[in-house]
């Protein structure tokens, strides 16, 4: 079970990301935000690479990761967007279904599948999403999947579970062409150098549409156009950096041990913790509600893990 513990430890370092970002998503334009994070993160990664010895690489290698590379970006966006608008605690757990999606795909991609009682666990993880979507004003058994389809930021969340799922077969065939650390070393320096052109490109652009507005009024135009803050956005890379280094290595690690479904659902324990957080930190409501829909799905990752 050490893949298990691997997962575990994979899984707090995932809230921490996912957490350290929200909170600098309130200062920070995220596309600089998922620059900063992910350059940082490529550096350290292809840092201990390097001191390690890089890995022979196998001829599946930059298909792989250039097209992890690529879902990662989209989702990235996504993510990002949705944190700046969604309550951490609400959005996050919708993450909750890449078990389900990636059941399938890595059928397809990779051929591993989880047992017959492996479903039942999937089965509760969507209660437990159901339960997180529950709030006092729905009258039918169909409100939460409702409220789950028309709130933006959860929807987006859901079409990130999904990216996740084919991304994570890719991840996985990237380690098994190099080694748990060079792969995504690679990975994140490709992510991150996309997002630099993208964070110019919108930033001028906000340029642009903010002169146009405040045409003729300076002062206006300083107070909308958000700073560019160096120091903030380079503490951030390196927090980010770090929690992304650690849940790398040890989330790699256990695909070396483990099928890709049965380490994901372990991973997805993060959600626990930061329902917590966004709850008790950010003074999000619903916490007994949504601690409990988080926590039906954790029974469906312990039943997984249980009956593999």
């Amino acid at each position: 079970m050490y893949w298990a513990l691997l997962a575990g430890i994979g899984a707090c370092t995932n809230a921490g990301y996912y957490i350290v970002n929200k909170k600098f998503l309130r200062t920070i334009d995220p596309d600089i935000l998922a620059a900063s994070g992910f350059l940082c993160s490529a550096a350290l990664l292809l840092g201990i690479s390097v001191g390690n010895g890089i890995p022979p690489l196998g001829p599946l290698f930059f298909p792989a990761v250039c097209i992890t590379a690529a879902i990662n970006i989209l989702a990235t966006l996504l993510t990002f967007r949705a944190l700046s608008s969604t309550d951490i605690s609400l959005a996050i757990p919708m993450i909750s279904f890449t078990p389900i999606f990636l059941v399938g795909t890595a059928a397809l991609i990779l051929h591993e599948a989880p047992s017959a009682l492996g479903i039942a666990g999937i089965v509760t993880i969507v209660a437990g999403s159901y339960v997180l979507n529950t709030a006092a004003e729905h009258t039918r058994i169909t409100d939460p999947f409702r409220a789950m389809i028309g709130h933006p930021g959860v929807l987006a969340m859901l079409v990130v579970a999904f990216l996740y799922a084919v991304a994570i077969n890719f991840d996985k065939m990237g380690v098994q062409n190099s080694d748990p650390v060079f792969g995504a070393g690679i990975t994140m320096l490709l992510i991150g150098l996309a997002f630099v052109p993208i964070a110019l490109y919108r930033r001028a652009r906000n340029r642009q549409k903010i002169s146009q507005v405040t045409a003729g009024n300076p002062a206006a135009r300083s107070v909308l156009l958000v700073p560019f803050r160096l120091k903030e956005a380079a503490l951030a890379g390196i927090l980010i950096a770090i929690l992304i280094t650690l849940e790398a290595i040890t989330i790699n690690t256990a695909y070396t041990e483990q099928i890709a479904p049965y380490v994901i659902t372990i991973k997805r324990m993060s959600i626990i913790l930061i329902v917590l957080y966004g709850t008790l930190v950010f003074h999000e409501t619903g916490l007994v509600r949504r601690l409990s829909g988080a926590g039906i799905m954790v029974l469906g990752v312990i039943l997984i893990l249980l009956f593999p």
